[in-house]
């Protein structure tokens, strides 16, 4: 049997889903769909990205601890993929969840032995909105 593989983004969990996600999974779920019954073994994943300043800060905002925030969020997600008629076998990934926290420690390890992570001083302009770099 032939493999196929898609995920859609993992949106963070400072604000509410909107139509743009919607469109997203449909989207990813009618390829998963497609693929299925052209015989491939299909691993569909998405989830939500628990981690970053916004979420941080939409905590704080809320008097809430960061985890306790997310773990509030992550039932509305998983509401919004089944009010969308998503695929029940779904995988969702949460960012805090101790095995993904665990396969991205072994996933740095092996990159950084591999020499593809070093340290190195950088003086930017960051911008938390819109999460890019800034220039003057």
């Amino acid at each position: 049997m032939k493999n196929f593989y898609i995920t859609t983004t993992l949106p963070y969990v400072n604000a509410d889903l909107h139509l743009g996600h919607a469109l997203e999974f449909v989207r990813a779920d009618a390829i998963a769909r497609y693929k299925k019954l052209a015989g491939y073994e299909v691993f569909f994943n998405t989830g939500t990205d628990e981690h970053g300043l916004k979420i941080f800060k939409k905590a704080e905002e809320q008097g809430m601890t960061p985890q306790k925030y997310v773990d509030d969020f992550v039932p509305k997600f998983e509401q919004f993929t089944r009010d969308l008629g998503i695929s029940t076998d779904i995988h969702i990934i949460r960012t805090t969840d101790e095995h993904h926290i665990k396969a991205a420690q072994v996933f740095w390890q092996l990159c950084e032995k591999a020499g593809d992570i070093y340290k190195k001083a950088y003086k930017i302009k960051y911008c938390v909105g819109c999460e890019l770099e800034k220039t003057d």
